[in-house]
C-alpha cells in the first residue's frame, strides 16, 4: 500500500510517518505540509494508494483536498486522521467523500484497521467518531418518528442494518446473508421507511443513537 502524509505541524509529520512505514504493506511515499502539496505529488506520483491527511492545514485544509482528490484523482482513497471531534468537521469530511475519519487519539490497532478497511474498497470511521454523530442531532430523520422503541425491527433487517453500517455494497451483503441483492434493496427500504430516514447516513446514525447495533 503506497501513502502520501499531510500534516502541517512536522514533528507530527515525522511521527505519523513513522508509525505508518511500521506497519507490514506500507510504504509511505511522500510527507507533505498541505493539501496542495499532496496534489502536486499526485501529479507526478504513480500508483498511490491511500492519502492519510490532517484536516486543518494552511494553503490547502484536508476537506478541500478530499474534495480535489474525489474529482481529479478518483482511485486515490483519502483518510481524514485529525483532532476535531465536532460533529460539523465530521459530516463536512463525509459530505466531501473522505473514505474514513480517525481521531489522532486513537490506538495504533484502530490506524491500522481503519487503512485495511479502506483499502478493501469500504468506509471507516472510529467508534469515538461514530459516538459524536449519534450525539448530534440527526436532521435527516423524521421528526414524527419519536419513540424507537416502539419500532419492530425483524433479525434479518437487523443483521442487514449492521452491513450497511460497515460499508458493505448491497451485491456483498446478499452474498453474505445468502439472499438476492433486490432483497437486501428491499430490507433497506422497509428500514428507511421504519426509522423515517431518507439517507443511509440518516439510517446508520439513528441505529447508534438509539443502540439498534
Amino acid at each position: 500500500m503506497r501513502i502520501l502524509v499531510a500534516e502541517d505541524h512536522r514533528i507530527l509529520l515525522e511521527s505519523i510517518s513513522m508509525l505508518l512505514s511500521s506497519i507490514d504493506g506500507i510504504e509511505v511515499v511522500g510527507k507533505h505540509t498541505n493539501g496542495k502539496q499532496v496534489l502536486t505529488a499526485l501529479e507526478i506520483e504513480k500508483n498511490i494508494d491511500l492519502v492519510v491527511s490532517d484536516l486543518q492545514m494552511p494553503v490547502m485544509g484536508g476537506i478541500e483536498l478530499t474534495l480535489q482528490i474525489r474529482v481529479h484523482f478518483p482511485e486515490v482513497k483519502i483518510c481524514l486522521l485529525t483532532v476535531a471531534d465536532q460533529p460539523e468537521a465530521i459530516k463536512e469530511a463525509l459530505r466531501a467523500g473522505a473514505d474514513g475519519y480517525v481521531l489522532k487519539s486513537a490506538e495504533r490497532e484502530d490506524l491500522e484497521t481503519a487503512l485495511k478497511t479502506i483499502c478493501e474498497g469500504r468506509k471507516f470511521y472510529s467508534d469515538a467518531v461514530l459516538m459524536q454523530l449519534a450525539h448530534d442531532p440527526v436532521h435527516e430523520l423524521n421528526p414524527n418518528v419519536e419513540k424507537p422503541q416502539k419500532i419492530t425491527i425483524t433479525q434479518r433487517e437487523l443483521e442487514v442494518l449492521k452491513l450497511i453500517a460497515q460499508e458493505f455494497s448491497g451485491t456483498q451483503i446478499a452474498e453474505k446473508l445468502f439472499i438476492s441483492p433486490t432483497t437486501v434493496e428491499t430490507h433497506r427500504k422497509h428500514l428507511m421507511q421504519k426509522l423515517g430516514t431518507q439517507t443511509t447516513i440518516g439510517l446508520v446514525k439513528y441505529a447508534i443513537k438509539f443502540q439498534l447495533i
